[in-house]
C-alpha cells in the first residue's frame, strides 16, 4: 500500500505564506509608536484665574482654638484671599487632590479648628 504524503507544499502553499506575510507587513504601522510632536507645539495648559487667587494661611492661623461655623470659614476664606473653603471634620475622609485656591479647615473632635492650610 503506498501511503501519500499528507503535507503538500506545492505553489498553494507559497502563495498563503507570502500573504500571511504580507498581512503581517501591512499590520506593523499599526503597532509603530505615534509620531514625535515638536517642542515648540508643547506648553503648559493655561492656569484658571481662581488658581492665581492662591491663598494665604498664614492670615488665618488666629482662628485655631475656635469653634466653626460656616460664617467663621467665609470670613477666612475672604482674609485668606481662597477661592473656596472646605471645613473638614474630625475622622472626616477627604480628597487628596491639590487646589491652591482652597482653604481647609480641619476641625477637632469638638468642632474646633485644630489646623488651617492650603491645597
Amino acid at each position: 500500500m503506498v501511503r501519500e504524503n499528507m503535507t503538500h507544499k506545492g505553489p498553494a502553499h507559497g502563495r498563503s505564506a507570502w500573504l500571511l506575510a504580507c498581512s503581517a507587513a501591512m499590520m506593523l504601522p499599526a503597532c509603530s509608536a505615534t509620531p514625535a510632536v515638536p517642542k515648540e507645539t508643547l506648553t503648559a495648559a493655561p492656569q484658571p484665574a481662581e488658581a492665581a487667587a492662591g491663598c494665604n494661611a498664614r492670615s488665618v492661623q488666629d482662628l485655631v482654638g475656635q469653634y466653626a461655623s460656616a460664617l467663621i470659614a467665609e470670613g477666612a476664606r475672604q482674609r485668606a484671599g481662597a477661592v473656596r473653603v472646605r471645613m473638614i471634620g474630625h475622622d472626616e475622609m477627604v480628597t487628596r487632590e491639590y487646589d491652591p485656591g482652597r482653604l481647609n479647615l480641619q476641625l477637632d473632635p469638638q468642632g474646633r479648628v485644630a489646623r488651617v492650610y492650603c491645597g
